[in-house]
C-alpha cells in the first residue's frame, strides 16, 4: 500500500480471538505501531467460540504489513510477560470497584449454594422416584 498509487492492500486474517475485547486490544497495539488493522466480529461474537463455531472475532491487516503485525504481536507480547502486576502501584482501589468485587464474592457463593442445594433436591427425588418404582413393582 503506498500512498502514491492509491491502492489498497487486501486484507487478510492476522488471527482470531475468543472474545471482542481481545481482538479489539490486539488492533490497538497494532494501530499504535502504525500499522492499520480492523476487527471483523461475527454475529455470535457474544457465545466464546468453544461452544458456537463462527464466533470467533478476526483481527485482519493489509497484506503487505502482515509480517510485520505478526512482529509487533510478538514483541507486544514479550513485553507484556515481563509486566509483574503485583509490583505494579496502582493506588488505591476506588469504593465503586471495592463494592463490585464484594458483590461478586456475594453473588458467586449465592450462586454455589443454589447449585448445591439444586444437587441434592435432584438427588432426593431421584431417590424418592427409584423407592416408588420398587414399591409399585413389589405389589
Amino acid at each position: 500500500m503506498t500512498p502514491d498509487d492509491g491502492s489498497v492492500a487486501p486484507l487478510v486474517r492476522l488471527c482470531s480471538c475468543r472474545h471482542e475485547l481481545e481482538a479489539q486490544s490486539l488492533r490497538a497495539v497494532l494501530e499504535d505501531a502504525g500499522i492499520s488493522a480492523v476487527v471483523d466480529s461475527s454475529p455470535f461474537a457474544a457465545i466464546p467460540c468453544d461452544w458456537m463455531p463462527g464466533s470467533e472475532v478476526a483481527v485482519r491487516v493489509p497484506r503487505d504489513q502482515f509480517d510485520l503485525a505478526k512482529q509487533t504481536l510478538e514483541i507486544s507480547r514479550i513485553h507484556a510477560e515481563s509486566i509483574d502486576w503485583d509490583e505494579v502501584d496502582l493506588g488505591e482501589m476506588p469504593t465503586e470497584v471495592r463494592d463490585v468485587i464484594e458483590q461478586r464474592q456475594v453473588v458467586h457463593g449465592f450462586g454455589r449454594l443454589i447449585g448445591v442445594s439444586g444437587l441434592i433436591i435432584g438427588f432426593a427425588i431421584l431417590v424418592m422416584c427409584t423407592i416408588a418404582i420398587i414399591v409399585m413393582s413389589l405389589n
